[in-house]
């Protein structure tokens, strides 16, 4: 009887220990899970920067795991239009290397309309409403039109007004000297009469 006591101690044990694990140790991990709105002004609203740009150049990043715990990718993108943000003509953003980490699967060369958060001093599309240009003809209907990028200035500006400079420190020198001298033969003429 001894024997069955103990035996019947070692299944329900068993039992407990086996119910006990199913409960608290991880299982495999789940995709990630996305809330995106169809709405496409709601997305503009809540996002930092929107625009639409050409990647050119996809790639894994040196910058730590991605929050989600996948790689980072980051994708270089020439903006074409801008509806919000900071957004200079060359921007990158960053992303969850794929779609189950929470990341958008950007290849070079293709367009996007990109709707992104900042995180620090990067942009991040992380479960954003982010899509091809030739599937987005709708969001630019209710988009609106946006802006160009600002522009660098031009090399031939530029290179105008550097031009310019030294030209302007002679001359401003000169009228200088010239306003003194003037001044200096005033104020002696006005002591010679006295």
């Amino acid at each position: 009887m001894i024997i069955n006591r103990k035996y019947r101690m070692c299944i329900v044990l068993f039992l407990f220990l086996s119910m006990t694990s199913i409960f608290t140790f991880p299982t495999a991990a789940q995709a990630c899970k996305c809330v995106k709105s169809d709405a496409v002004l709601e997305n503009k609203s809540s996002s930092d920067a929107v625009f639409e740009g050409t990647a050119t150049s996809v790639k894994e990043s040196t910058l730590s795991a991605f929050r989600s715990g996948g790689k980072t990718i980051k994708a270089s993108f020439q903006v074409n239009e801008v509806w919000k943000g900071q957004v200079t003509p060359s921007i990158e953003v960053l992303t969850a290397e794929n779609e189950d980490s929470c990341g958008f699967a950007f290849k070079e060369g293709e367009r996007y309309l990109v709707f992104a958060t900042a995180t620090g001093k990067s942009l991040e599309a992380s479960c954003s409403a982010t899509v091809l240009h030739s599937e987005a003809s709708g969001h630019y209907e209710l988009l609106g039109s946006g802006s160009l990028p600002p522009q660098p200035a031009s090399a031939d500006h530029t290179a105008a007004k550097s031009d310019s400079v030294p030209f302007i420190v002679p001359i401003g020198t000169a009228a200088a000297i010239a306003i003194a001298i003037v001044l200096f033969r005033k104020r002696k003429q006005a002591k010679s009469r006295t």
